[in-house]
């Protein structure tokens, strides 16, 4: 069976619930031990049964995300590489909220992904619903600083940028299947993305 990850975004599946018991930063959806938090993965003491406990329960251990508290949060800068966890859609941006810098967590930062930045050509021709979904993860560059409500504006125009992951409307892992789209892995539907390029 395939070890948890030893790094987790939010809302990725770590393992059947069977296997894995909830520790802090994660909850149980489905029958599976979700990520709550972005962060490394830990591995906790195994949970030990009692006499009475059936086999299963002493073979389950503890998995658990922690942030790192012993850094500042690093703020993003203009070019700089950031994940992002789209929150919101309206008709022409998506709000996010900056998760990971440069490769180092942040402390969740507002954002906006403006319908003119999402692709390098045909820009008017872009929805924002037919590229993004509420809980999307996505890879971006920081373009500008926000307006007087904080946050910063992002681009997602270029190959290498775009949504690194989804889930479907029924709540399932998809896979990138295009540039343009994204499949259920349980269910085969397709939905529309702007996709990242893999790397």
């Amino acid at each position: 069976m395939a070890s948890a990850p030893s790094f987790a975004l939010p809302g990725q599946p770590l393992g059947p619930s069977a296997r894995h018991a909830a520790g802090p930063g994660t909850h149980i959806y489905n029958d599976r031990l979700v990520a709550s938090l972005l962060g490394p993965v830990s591995n906790l003491t195994p949970i030990r049964g009692s006499s009475g406990n059936s086999n299963k329960a002493s073979l389950q251990s503890t998995l658990a995300i922690t942030r790192p508290s012993n850094a500042p949060a690093p703020l993003p800068s203009i070019n700089a590489t950031v994940y992002a966890r789209v929150t919101r859609l309206a008709r022409l941006q998506a709000q996010c909220e900056i998760l990971v810098t440069d490769d180092k967590v942040n402390t969740p930062v507002r954002a906006v992904l403006r319908a003119q930045d999402v692709r390098a050509t045909e820009k008017d021709k872009v929805k924002i619903t037919e590229c993004f979904r509420v809980g999307d993860i996505v890879r971006a560059t920081v373009v500008g600083l926000g307006d007087n409500t904080g946050g910063y504006f992002l681009s997602t125009a270029g190959n290498e940028f775009g949504v690194v992951m989804a889930w479907s409307e029924e709540g399932n892992v998809c896979v990138p299947v295009s540039w343009c789209e994204v499949r259920d892995r349980e269910t085969g539907k397709k939905e529309p993305r702007k996709v990242a390029k893999p790397f």
